[in-house]
């Protein structure tokens, strides 16, 4: 049991995605494929994690500063939906850092406030609860640990709950996957129950490739450091310096999508069977979308999905959106 379990305002649970041979299999399969891939969740380790909020920083990533402002504005607005002491429940929350103006929201507006996260990244997820529950007395926080579909999956509905997907990470899941991921926060909701979302607009091509593009390399390095936790984790001897970091906006896709490119040919051995991998010059292996949306996107994907969208509030450029929907009897 974690230490902090044993105050009364602590638990967690592990989800079996969470395991290394998980990690293992799908890194395997995922370089195997013939467009090389490597699913965005590994992104996330201990290490970045770190180097995500490093980039939430930077002054070519604009999103957080224009969610931050726009939660700061409606946060009062959006907690008073609710209408009696909220459970709030995040899907990847990571520092929790914009999540706690409605939480001290919550706080203010009926005393006390339950507060669940799901994410994959177990340390992130311990030492955000830690700096919660030092801070606000008045909150129980419930970490699960592990994959969103698993976890969503086995969730029981609780009434009066918020449910949070902030920081345009919706934006992960493009097409089909997104309908599916917002069919699986609708289970896990009773009906009445809210659902907050925080996604980047389409713009101007150049402001969104700018954003994926910082003049530091801290993009860069958080994209590597997936090859470096393969290496760490699975005992691979994954030359970093082989590859470089690329991203682009596709107007196909309405994505920006981002690579590690291999400079020149190589094999590498890796996992617990020292599995060969080739990769040829010039090859990509593909490790995030992130989709950029209109309100009809959303609108017409929530309305799939059995939501009603009650505010559409964004920031005075219409370059980011919070939407505040509601989950529908059905």
């Amino acid at each position: 049991m974690n230490p902090m379990e044993s105050n009364g305002r602590y638990r967690e649970r592990i989800w079996e995605s969470h395991l290394a041979a998980d990690f293992e299999r799908d890194v395997l399969a995922g370089l195997r494929a013939p467009q090389k891939a490597i699913s965005s969740k590994y992104l996330y380790d201990a290490l970045g994690s770190a180097l995500f909020e490093a980039i939430v920083l930077l002054p070519e990533y604009d999103l957080p500063r224009r969610e931050r402002a726009l939660l700061k504005q409606h946060a009062t607005r959006i907690v008073e939906k609710i209408g009696k002491p909220p459970h709030l429940l995040e899907l990847g929350g990571g520092s929790s850092e914009k999540t706690r103006m409605l939480l001290e929201e919550a706080i203010a507006q009926y005393g006390s406030v339950r507060y669940t996260t799901i994410d994959i990244s177990l340390e992130a997820v311990r030492t955000a609860a830690a700096q919660l529950l030092d801070t606000y007395p008045q909150i129980t926080v419930e970490a699960l640990v592990g994959d969103y579909f698993q976890v969503l999956a086995d969730v029981e509905p609780r009434s009066a709950t918020l449910a949070l997907f902030l920081g345009s990470n919706l934006g992960n899941y493009p097409g089909r996957r997104g309908s599916d991921l917002f069919a699986a926060i609708h289970a896990a909701l009773s009906p009445g129950d809210m659902f907050l979302l925080g996604v980047d607009l389409r713009k101007e091509r150049a402001a969104m490739e700018l954003a994926y593009n910082d003049a530091l390399g801290v993009t860069a390095a958080f994209s590597k450091n997936v090859l470096a936790r393969i290496n760490r984790e699975l005992g691979a001897e994954i030359d970093l310096a082989n590859f470089r970091y690329a991203s682009s906006f596709d107007e196909a896709t309405g994505s920006i999508e981002a690579y590690l490119i291999a400079e020149r040919s190589a094999t590498y051995a890796l996992g617990a069977g020292h599995e060969s991998i080739d990769v040829a010059a010039g090859e990509r292996v593909h490790i995030e979308s992130s989709h950029k949306f209109t309100r009809e996107e959303v609108r017409a994907m929530g309305e799939e999905c059995g939501f009603v969208e009650r505010e559409f509030l964004t920031d005075d450029d219409d370059a980011f959106a919070l939407i505040l929907l509601e989950r529908s009897p059905r």
